[in-house]
């Protein structure tokens, strides 16, 4: 099923954090099916080409008094005490009293939960590690003369419920949810039995036969076998945590709405806290209800995303890694895409604070169809295939103080949006480092955007205080293009641009910008863009001359004393010290004022 994903250069990357529709069902709990791994610490010798398993962040705080146990030496019908552990999370889940903590021991276990609807509190050992996996270890393999085969492979997931219009032609088989991992390396799926060499696999789901084409002889053959963990659903689970846990291998769907990721927030104030997500065929997990807190969790190696949400108004995003996802390469282009680190669509107020974002095939992060109200503060989005930060079909945000690099496409986009501010960002070797776009939808599309008054038109866009240190590909720093109808009226684009400043390295020109009214125009240096404009008065461009960074090499992007934009930004509104928690400056360095976000 997986492809891979080449990695970016030029930074280090780590696993470490550093600092809707649902399926119902009527009983409490429903599908658990369990298996157990013991909780070797046995290091396995790992083939080259495919990143591991993260390290889980894990749980520091001891386990609250009265807590359940389980543990993989446990046995279900079990006190559930320290000593006397139950076997199973299903069967920690059916017992326990609402506003429990679960406690996990060290190991793996593989299980499916089903719908949870009382609050709960699952969490890991303190120093355990703790996986939670959709896989099952297969052995009883026959050589044949194509590859090694497991017959009688018949795993209870939907083998169809993807969306047709977000495969990409050349990736065809990364609707199916089918998943093969050799000593914990993804194998990639083949369409014909006759194609099965090295390093791939088929699956026949007519003969329920699996076709491996590595000698499994000493190894460990881990493939797919349930959609997903857990559901947390409705009011009575309001304020559920899950903690310090790893979850992977589950067979998501990439229909959202249905068993559409492995861990799924339908209940709010729900917390995902120190946990890793990686491997799913779909999604790692999905937020679909207000007031959730996603904090200090890997998020990596997801087949379509790492994490999605909508309507999660209120939603805080903060010290997360997101990296790597969308490897099975789902389309980014075309009327129904979603592949990205983060993609979040129709909410209200997300706070997104001091993550990073790296080497996603997508977006790093991207909010859609209604967001509103947006802080993105102090991140890291480098590396990815599409673009850094994309603003779409939305009003209202300020993008702040972000280290923003290297992206294959823009470092912002910002799309139909109106109200953005962009201030005191660091932009670095990007394709373009601000793109300024309308499309030609319109808000009725979206009963959502259209009910809130949403105007989907750029406007009133703010760049101010930013340091934009050279393009890639020839491109210039910002470009702009409208594609809204004749018949409809439309702005400038930008009504403020100050305190910036443009380090030129072979850059074909300053900024592309619209006038409004149809017209656009191409200004080659700063004073032909202040004289039209008016805007820029503040702003400076000088050559590239070695490194303006205190210390790039350990991830710190400020300025250095002395450097060109040093105390050349226009005084900062105090909202926007309010949210970077930095005191008010007259004189402030242009570029990101806080440490972002670090890969590791």
């Amino acid at each position: 099923m997986f492809g891979r994903t080449p990695p970016s250069g030029g930074h280090r990357r780590g696993a470490r954090v550093l600092g809707v529709l649902v399926v119902c069902a009527a009983v409490l709990v429903s599908g658990t099916w369990v298996q157990h791994d013991s909780g070797s610490t046995t290091t396995r010798t790992r083939p080259s080409g495919a990143p591991p398993l993260p390290e889980v962040p894990g749980t520091g705080p001891p386990a609250p008094e009265g807590a359940l146990f389980v543990s993989t030496s446990g046995t279900d019908g079990a006190r559930g005490t320290r000593s006397d552990p139950l076997r199973t999370l299903g069967e920690a889940v059916r017992t326990a009293s609402p506003a429990a903590t679960i406690v996990l021991r060290s190991g793996t276990y593989r299980e499916s939960i089903g719908v949870v609807r009382k609050r709960l509190h699952i969490r890991s050992y303190p120093g355990e590690r703790v996986w939670l996996k959709g896989s099952e270890v297969v052995d009883a393999w026959e050589r044949t003369g194509r590859g090694w085969m497991h017959d009688g492979w018949s795993p209870d997931f939907c083998r169809d419920c993807f969306i047709p219009e977000i495969i990409d032609p050349r990736h065809p088989n990364a609707g199916l949810a089918d998943m093969v991992f050799l000593d914990g390396e993804p194998l990639r799926q083949v369409a014909e039995r006759a194609a099965v060499t090295e390093g791939t696999f088929f699956v026949d789901p007519d003969e329920e036969t699996l076709l491996i084409g590595n000698d499994p002889e000493g190894r460990t053959v881990e493939a797919a076998a349930r959609s997903w963990l857990l559901q947390f659903d409705g009011p009575r689970a309001a304020g559920s945590s899950l903690r310090g846990i790893g979850v992977a291998h589950y067979a998501s769907r990439q229909e959202y709405g249905r068993e559409g990721a492995m861990v799924v927030v339908n209940s709010a104030k729900v917390t995902l806290e120190n946990n890793a997500f990686s491997w799913a065929a779909s999604s790692g997990a999905a937020v679909f209800a207000p007031g959730a807190r996603v904090v200090d969790n890997v998020f990596s190696d997801n087949g379509l995303v790492g994490m999605m949400a909508n309507r999660a108004d209120g939603i805080r995003m903060s010290g997360n890694l997101v990296t790597r996802n969308n490897r099975e390469h789902f389309a980014l282009s075309g009327p129904a895409i979603g592949a990205a680190g983060v993609k979040i669509t129709r909410t209200a107020r997300p706070v997104v604070r001091r993550n990073s974002f790296v080497d996603n095939t997508g977006a790093g992060w991207w909010c859609d169809l209604g967001c509103t109200n947006a802080a993105v503060l102090g991140n890291t989005t480098r590396g990815n295939v599409k673009h850094g930060l994309f603003y779409e079909v939305s009003s209202d945000a300020l993008i702040a103080s972000n280290l923003i690099a290297e992206n294959r496409g823009l470092g912002v986009k910002i799309s139909s949006a109106d109200r953005v501010r962009v201030f005191h960002n660091t932009f670095l070797g990007n394709r373009g480092a601000v793109g300024l776009y309308n499309d030609v939808r319109s808000p009725e599309s979206d009963p959502y955007s259209d009910r809130l008054g949403l105007s989907w038109i750029t406007a009133e866009t703010e760049l101010v205080n930013n340091h934009f240190a050279g393009t890639a590909a020839g491109r210039p720093f910002a470009t702009a293009k409208n594609h809204k109808p004749e018949d409809v009226p439309t702005p400038g684009f930008v009504t403020r641009s100050d305190g910036n400043v443009y380090v030129r390295d072979g850059e074909p020109h300053l900024v592309d910008r619209y006038l409004g009214s149809g017209r656009s125009e191409r200004f080659e240096t700063l004073s032909e863009l202040t004289a039209e404009t008016g805007q820029g008065r503040h702003s400076a461009v000088v050559r590239a001359s070695g490194t303006p960074f205190r210390d790039p090499g350990e991830g710190d992007y400020r300025l250095r004393p002395g450097a060109p934009g040093t105390g050349a930004g226009r005084p900062i509104p105090g909202e926007v010290t309010e949210e970077l928690g930095v005191p008010p400056d007259e004189h402030p360095d242009a570029g990101i004022l806080v440490r972002t976000g670090t890969p590791d």
